[in-house]
């Protein structure tokens, strides 16, 4: 069989006592956010924004207030009675460089972790330890990003964080509201949507390492009725690390994305949203680089690991006000492609397991898999929600979600490649999903400070998985197999509660809440090539238990918020990495998260603003069978689960006339802390802590910004993933290093 060509470069009920003694009253009364009515269109557009992405002009003494959607209406983020952490757009583009998204989102808010192992899985998190290590299927994840309410694939693009308004963090399960497998949290990406006015902005950087940025963001009202927005990146970097097969270096990234909004107010209290948006990323991941090498970090690929990912999406959203209540459609549409071709063997760690010379391993498309993935999901959902003016606040509704996910992968391996034989050969694997559910939710004032949460979601899922395999004549494998396998569902989540207003500026609150993440079929073969059938993994369920407070000091100048949490797990999807086949393969494990978090925001200053936060998960394996085959034991780490997380961030804004210039001076530094993690469930060696500085400073006046950046300021090799080969040969995953350069944008 010939080869494939490379891939072009392109780049969770405690006494409710015990939550009121969390805190004491504070000295202030929080502000109250406004009602919104779908009459004023353009308000409805731009509240969000205001509250949540805009900064405050220079010599402001409150903090703004802060608007979000977690329970699928909007309401301040200081009366929701959920752990949030929740990102404004100027946050992001200091917390990360932007062809790292997911990476500084993660180190942005504690307790919420990013897994990246360089493959395809770009959208696998965990949130208080609870999540996989890397998804067997489509839907097999514990945490699930959103963009704009539409679920992303976990295969998918990572998302490109551009002319975000927002980005809603929400720990512990979520499943009542926001559905299926949202068993350690959410994320929901929400970008800024149009406006009744003319915006328009370009922005450009250049950088070491090769970083280019271009940048449009188009805004106009085309009429007094509709509004539309347009959002265009593309994005480029270089690679770093020395591949000693190719003679080139990896690392290299292409990233380019595109929305476009159309909003449109045909009556008085109705709003149409239509948006239509497109992510492409292409890289040359380093996945696999040997971390025993003197010379770390070097690979030794032919051909590079090249991962090329296309994301299409469209949804509708209308929205319409009645005298009682507002009805929400939402029907969204996701077209995912990505596809990874890589070299089996890298010459590096082949060399140190086996003794043999890199070069017996460094023959080009000798040992080599092409996995091509596809899923395409759509979605309907119906919601009725009270008005924001009503003392019950509610929300009922239904969903229908379909996805039809699609593996093609080709792989072939040489004799030299001794653990691959049972590669070689063709998957053409086919899953289908169809999900349909109930849920409703209500917050009910039992008395003028004290209200009852409770809601409930009914799910059924149908699963469909098709396997067909075909042997490439190697006697290592089967010439044909063929599977057909169904499996459905029926499940309840939901979650209840108490909360306590104290005073207009303090909140307490206890939950416990139901998760579940369904059960289903590993989209990558593993038992097929030798002719026996692939197993379906259970399906995973937990229970949360929660404790928290939301508070505001000084007179609004001071934001604090804090939660307890434990978690109970049963049949988690954890993963465990076999180097005899390069798979990760399912290991379906009990375990246990428990921890804290605090969040908070500060106006030291008239110009000084403070943002951060301290996350602590102890979460460990627990009721592991003796002699498990998972190699794991009872009080292992939950890998890539760091105790410890941490972020701090210092805003500045001042005017420039010291400096003898006209207009604003701004900077942001921001100090990112991840801690120690286990490699796997076997605990086979330990990724060290790592910290993370980045710095933005810049000078504005009117239209125009020029600014520099810096991310990763003391250029921190850290290791993002690991696994191992062996007692003496393991392999990581390398985050970016620095990376600095200059920008410049302007209004008009």
């Amino acid at each position: 069989m010939p080869p494939s060509p490379a891939l072009p470069r392109r780049r969770l009920c405690r006494p409710l006592l015990l939550a009121l003694s969390l805190t004491l009253p504070p000295f202030s009364t929080r502000a109250q956010t406004p009602p919104a009515a779908a009459s004023d269109a353009a308000w409805a557009s731009t509240t969000a924004s205001e509250a949540a992405s805009n900064p405050p002009r220079a010599g402001a003494t409150e903090l703004p207030a802060v608007t979000v959607t977690a329970r699928r209406r909007e309401e301040s983020a200081q009366d929701v009675p959920i752990g949030m952490t929740v990102l404004n757009g100027e946050q992001l583009s200091a917390d990360a460089a932007p062809q790292a998204g997911n990476a500084g989102l993660a180190r942005s808010a504690p307790n919420l972790a990013f897994t990246d192992t360089g493959g395809q899985n770009s959208n696998v998190f965990t949130i208080r330890g609870v999540g996989s290590f890397a998804p067997l299927s489509p839907d097999d994840t514990s945490v699930v990003m959103y963009a704009n309410d539409v679920p992303r694939s976990v295969y998918g693009a990572p998302p490109t964080l551009l002319d975000v308004n927002r980005v809603e963090v929400l720990r512990g399960p979520q499943g009542t509201l926001f559905g299926r497998n949202t068993q350690g949290g959410a994320i929901n990406v929400i970008a800024n949507q149009p406006v009744f006015d003319r915006e328009y902005t370009i922005r450009g950087e250049i950088g070491s390492h090769g970083h280019r940025l271009g940048e449009l963001i188009a805004n106009e009202a085309l009429s007094d009725t509709v509004a539309a927005r347009l959002a265009l990146r593309y994005t480029t970097v270089d690679g770093t690390t020395p591949n000693l097969a190719s003679g080139g270096k990896v690392g290299w990234a292409d990233v380019g994305a595109a929305r476009a909004t159309v909003l449109w107010t045909p009556g008085a209290n109705t709003v149409v949203t239509v948006t239509g948006s497109h992510d492409q990323q292409k890289a040359a991941a380093p996945r696999f680089v040997w971390l025993q090498n003197p010379r770390f970090p070097q690979t030794a690929s032919d051909p590079e690991n090249k991962i090329d990912w296309k994301d299409s999406s469209g949804s509708v959203k209308v929205e319409h006000e009645f005298e009682h209540f507002t009805l929400t459609s939402l029907t969204s549409y996701l077209d995912s492609r990505s596809r990874q071709a890589f070299d089996l063997t890298d010459g590096l760690i082949y060399s140190a397991m086996t003794g043999r010379p890199a070069s017996v391993y460094n023959v080009p498309y000798a040992d080599y898999a092409d996995i091509r993935f596809q899923e395409q999901s759509w979605q309907q959902e119906l919601r009725l929600s009270s008005p924001e003016t009503s003392a019950l606040g509610w929300t009922v509704g239904a969903n229908y979600f379909h996805s039809s996910f699609r593996n093609d992968t080709t792989a072939k391996a040489s004799p030299a490649a001794f653990n691959f034989q049972t590669q070689n050969g063709t998957q053409a694997n086919r899953i289908k999903t169809d999900s349909a559910s109930l849920f409703g939710e209500a917050s009910v004032p039992l008395t003028p400070k004290l209200k009852a949460l409770a809601g409930l979601r009914y799910t059924h899922e149908a699963k469909d998985a098709r396997y067909r395999y075909t042997g490439n004549g190697n006697p290592a494998v089967v010439a044909n197999f063929r599977q057909h396998d169904t499996l459905s569902d029926n499940f309840v989540t939901g979650r209840t509660g108490l909360s306590y207003d104290w005073s207009d500026a303090l909140m307490t609150y206890a939950t416990v809440s139901r998760g579940y993440v369904s059960g289903g079929f590993a989209g990558v073969s593993v038992n097929t090539p030798t002719g026996k059938p692939e197993t379906p993994f259970e399906a995973s369920t937990s229970w949360t238990y929660e404790l928290g407070f939301k508070s505001q000091w000084f007179d609004r100048r001071l934001d604090l918020n804090g939660s307890v949490f434990l978690n109970e797990v049963k049949r988690g999807h954890l993963i465990v990495f076999n180097p005899s086949a390069l798979l990760f393969t399912p290991a379906s494990l009990d375990y246990r998260s428990k921890g804290a978090e605090l969040d908070f925001a500060a106006r030291v200053h008239p110009n000084v603003k403070l943002i951060g936060g301290a996350g602590y998960t102890h979460a460990e394996l627990v009721s592991v069978p003796a002699g498990s085959a998972t190699g794991a034991q009872s009080g292992n780490r939950v890998p890539n689960v760091p105790r410890l997380t941490a972020n701090l961030g210092v805003e500045v804004e001042a005017p420039a006339r010291p400096l003898g210039l006209p207009g604003q001076l701004n900077g942001q530094i921001v100090w990112q802390h991840v801690g120690a993690r286990a490699a796997d469930v076997k605990e086979s060696f330990t990724l060290p802590a790592y910290d993370v500085v980045n710095l933005r400073a810049g000078w504005r006046d009117g239209p125009l910004e020029i600014y520099g950046f810096v991310y990763n300021l003391f250029d921190k090799r850290y290791l993002v993933a690991g696994q191992s080969w062996g007692p003496t040969v393991s392999s990581v995953r390398l985050g970016q290093e620095r990376l600095a350069g200059v920008g410049m944008s302007w209004k008009f």
